[in-house]
């Protein structure tokens, strides 16, 4: 069964009231079935585990999602449609207001609670061990990465791994960064343990065992464990991914290149094209795309061949970001656009002169806001700047340009020197993260790590001088959403926030 269209099951939505069903699925429950009668052969099993993936779509097509990873950082720029994302960027927020971090925090939470079940019925069940171990170490993949997000944008949150009733899961503190990740090593060191290094084509999409080395490489990363994050991060290496030879293709914005060669872990759409029918979809094109024509038909003066497109642009491109980029990079004419097909926008996303994002984020698949672009989530070039970065920290300068190299020749860009100091490789390291993963979700988590937060707002003094002048050490985190607060007294709140 092919996760892209069938992750979301209807026969366990009705068991998980907490996983949405998609409609136009045509199976229908022929009755309800209690857990405990449930978890009885593998498909039930692998039914259950796929409700464990399908909080993921819903997730990454949150647009506080998209703030929290994007707004008020070096690259984006949001255009005040939505004061909730603005006030992220202009850092002019609380625990009260900040409800782009609450729908983070109550989505990876539902996940948590339904992957705890799973994992808890699927080890009392008496399917064959190898499919058993194989499905448990999906359901950890999951939630070892349910908890890397709320980690990310929260630090020290609550964990728990039992199938616990509400009641007690309501008044659970918050466990310290280390204990959280603790446990999120211990997931993916078991889930490596038993995932498969790939799939046949009718379980695309599933968690492998590259994608539980490349998030435990991640966590280690965040963790400056730098031995552990370049050993582990070298396994994937020598496995079963390539950096395909050219980025274009990675982001082919008519959607020929999902789950390619690169890809190790990918968030999961799909729409029919042609019956125009939808499954499981986002609208993140759409707030990237150029601004359509009064007449329609066109953006900015563009013909893109298709009336099905939709635009809500709020974001644009920083001048530092622009900045980024050399002439011959190859990555600027994919993250960034100032024309389609040969023909030049009439206007730019901000000013006449400033680009619009690029083909990266478009999808000319869609159907309105209907896309079913996936996202990438884990891609082969990330294990590559872990080893550069890892190996840097290391003391192996040499090494680290030779990774570093790797990506940068891809895309025939200017290659490092290899008389750099490990200070000017760091900072290159970070420039290239930057230029590499720009609208994959990553930056406020690298400035973040990196404790360069309120630095990297120095370099967008012309496009945010509001956010300049308001960040705070403190906002590398978002504060602990207030509701939650009220409904758990055991939870203390995010330093620096009421």
């Amino acid at each position: 069964m092919s996760i892209s269209k069938k992750i979301i099951i209807p026969l366990f939505c009705v068991m998980f009231s907490l996983v949405s069903c998609e409609k136009t699925l045509n199976e229908d429950p022929q009755s309800i079935i209690a857990p405990d009668a449930f978890f009885k052969t593998v498909d039930q099993c692998r039914q259950a585990t796929n409700g464990v993936y399908s909080h993921l779509p819903g997730l990454f097509n949150q647009k506080g999602f998209w703030a929290v990873t994007m707004a008020g950082t070096d690259l984006f720029m949001n255009q005040g449609g939505t004061t909730t994302i603005r006030a992220i960027q202009d850092y002019n927020f609380s625990s009260a207001t900040e409800e782009n971090s609450h729908a983070v925090w109550r989505v990876c939470y539902a996940a948590i609670k339904d992957a705890n079940f799973v994992i808890s019925r699927i080890s009392a069940s008496e399917i064959d061990e190898e499919v058993k171990n194989e499905l448990l170490g999906e359901s950890k993949f999951l939630r070892a990465m349910y908890y890397y997000i709320l980690t990310n944008t929260f630090g020290d949150v609550p964990v728990w791994t039992e199938e616990l009733n509400m009641d007690e899961v309501a008044q659970l503190p918050r466990s310290p960064i280390a204990e959280v990740r603790g446990q999120m090593i211990l997931d993916l060191q078991e889930a490596i343990a038993s995932l498969p290094a790939n799939y046949d084509s009718s379980n695309t999409g599933r968690v492998t065992k590259g994608a539980a080395l490349t998030l435990l490489a991640k966590i280690y990363l965040f963790d400056k464990n730098w031995q552990q994050a370049y050993d582990t991060a070298l396994q994937v290496k020598d496995g079963e991914y390539i950096l395909l030879p050219s980025y274009a293709e990675l982001f082919d914005p008519s959607n020929k290149s999902k789950n390619n060669q690169e890809s190790i872990f990918e968030i999961q759409y799909a729409r029919n094209a042609e019956t125009n029918q939808n499954f499981i979809v986002n609208s993140f094109y759409s707030w990237f795309f150029p601004t359509g024509d009064a007449s329609g038909g066109t953006y900015a003066g563009v013909d893109f061949g298709t009336i099905l497109l939709q635009s809500y642009p709020q974001y644009y491109p920083s001048n530092h970001l622009i900045s980024l980029y050399a002439l011959q990079d190859e990555r600027r004419e994919v993250s960034l656009s100032w024309g389609y097909n040969g023909q030049n926008f009439n206007r730019g996303s901000k000013e006449n002169s400033r680009p619009w994002f690029g083909p990266k984020f478009w999808d000319l698949t869609a159907n309105r806001t209907a896309s079913e672009k996936n996202f990438y989530f884990l891609r082969y070039a990330d294990v590559i700047m872990i080893l550069a970065e890892a190996a840097n920290e290391l003391g192996n300068t040499g090494e680290a340009v030779t990774y570093l190299n790797m990506i940068r020749q891809r895309v025939k860009a200017d290659l490092a020197s290899a008389s750099l100091s490990q200070p000017q490789l760091r900072e290159e390291i970070m420039e290239e993260r930057a230029r590499e993963f720009v609208g994959e979700f990553q930056r406020k988590w690298d400035l973040s790590r990196w404790n360069k937060l309120t630095d990297a707002m120095r370099n967008v003094q012309g496009d945010n001088a509001a956010g300049i002048k308001n960040v705070k050490p403190h906002h590398v985190l978002f504060p602990i959403p207030y509701d939650e607060i009220v409904k758990n007294r055991n939870l203390s709140q995010n330093e620096g926030y009421n």
